[in-house]
């Protein structure tokens, strides 16, 4: 007898168990999602504020296309020879509200001795682009106009590059470009620049590169081609609060009329390609927070459904605690008690899951995850709603009991 009491017991306490860690199964998938989706969508804004550092705020970038034999053809008969310094000249008179231009040829070029292995990005540039990058400097300064007029034989090195170098990579020193020697005049600050899969659109990385006046790649010319004349980018930048859109429609009408309607370039705008890629990303997190709320709901439905049959089978004990002076907001409280800490154990289960799962897509999949306080707070906080609003209706239930009905029930 005794035996098939406990039996009895054990049985109902197990299938107890069950139902209650099945019940908090949704509440935990969908704070599992809550986290994962809030710490996906916190990376995706890191990273693309800092793509907009990088590229420069309020910027504008004309690209030189690549083409084909046919279209080198094509610009030939148009007389376009490709992004010019006579364009950046124009623009520098025709784009309204422009605080700095900067153009940009990118030179291939040897690099004897040390740096032969770790090919670092040449670069011809003006002091505009200093300016445009927010550059700074650790030692020396960056190049001037005087420079560029000149054709000075100077550069200034990245700060990856001058570490490279060790003792050669100083203030003062020479640095061979080719067959030419050119004097280290400054060293940038290290710039904190991360390579990331989802860019839409590719930055150069300045800890790694040499930047030297327009102009002294002249002499690193083996033969002249046409192609030695044209720029490999413009970039401009704006006063703020422009709108960028029109100013691109002036810039495109300018080197339509210099390049005889011929369109052997690219006007790309940082800020509208980021934007695209956020509303991307808000779609994506829509998605993934609607499966969330689906698996809160269906785990709301579930502890509701748990709590009802609690209900059931503690009847009499509703009917002792009544008798014995228990208020209905006792017993309302009671079992909304019950029901909220039933669902924030889910819920935490979920979160520590969810930060788990954050790491993984991190390690696994490379996407940038940043784990934030206040997702954790709010994945909490959507749980604990959840649970209060399922536990309500059997909480009622519970408190709107006779307790003299109560007290005979078997």
């Amino acid at each position: 007898m005794i035996q098939e009491y406990l039996l009895r017991s054990l049985r109902s306490l197990m299938l107890h168990r069950l139902r209650t860690l099945l019940s908090t199964l949704g509440i935990l998938f969908g704070v599992v999602a809550v986290v994962a989706m809030l710490s996906i969508g916190e990376g995706a804004k890191q990273e693309t504020l800092k793509q907009i550092e990088q590229l420069g705020i309020n910027t504008l970038i004309i690209r030189q296309n690549s083409l084909s034999e046919e279209q080198q053809g094509n610009a030939r008969s148009k007389k376009s020879r490709g992004l010019t310094v006579e364009d950046s000249l124009k623009l520098n008179k025709g784009v309204p509200h422009l605080l700095w231009q900067a153009p940009v040829k990118v030179i291939k070029a040897s690099l004897p001795g040390t740096l032969q292995n770790t090919a670092p990005e040449i670069l011809a540039v003006t002091n505009d682009y200093k300016e445009i990058k927010g550059l700074r400097l650790s030692e020396g300064r960056f190049i001037c106009n005087a420079d560029k007029e000149r054709k000075n034989l100077i550069c200034v090195l990245g700060a990856e590059v001058a570490r490279s170098l060790g003792t050669a990579g100083h203030k003062g020193k020479t640095l061979r470009i080719g067959s030419i020697p050119f004097q280290i005049l400054g060293i940038l600050q290290s710039t904190e620049w991360q390579e990331s899969k989802n860019a839409v659109i590719a930055s150069t990385n300045v800890n790694q590169a040499i930047f030297i006046p327009l102009g002294s790649e002249e002499g690193l010319r083996t033969y002249q081609t046409p192609e030695n004349d044209m720029l490999s980018e413009i970039i401009l930048q704006v006063q703020p609060n422009q709108d960028l859109w029109s100013i691109s429609q002036v810039i495109d009408n300018i080197l339509s009329r210099l390049h005889g309607n011929f369109q052997d370039y690219q006007i790309v705008l940082p800020q509208a390609l980021l934007n695209q890629a956020q509303q991307t990303q808000r779609t994506f997190n829509l998605v993934l927070g609607s499966i969330a709320a689906i698996s809160l709901l269906v785990g709301g439905i579930g502890i509701m459904n748990m709590m009802l049959a609690n209900v059931s089978e503690r009847v009499k004990e509703i009917g002792i605690r009544r008798a014995l002076g228990a208020t209905k907001r006792d017993i309302l409280l009671q079992f909304l008690t019950e029901t909220l800490l039933l669902t924030l154990s889910g819920a935490i289960l979920g979160a520590i899951i969810g930060v788990c799962c954050a790491f993984a897509i991190n390690y696994f999949a490379g996407w940038n995850t940043i784990v934030t306080v206040w997702s954790l707070l709010l994945s909490l906080g959507m749980a604990a709603g959840v649970g209060i609003c399922s536990g309500l209706y059997p909480a009622y239930q519970a408190a709107i009991l006779d307790p003299i009905v109560a007290l005979r029930k078997e």
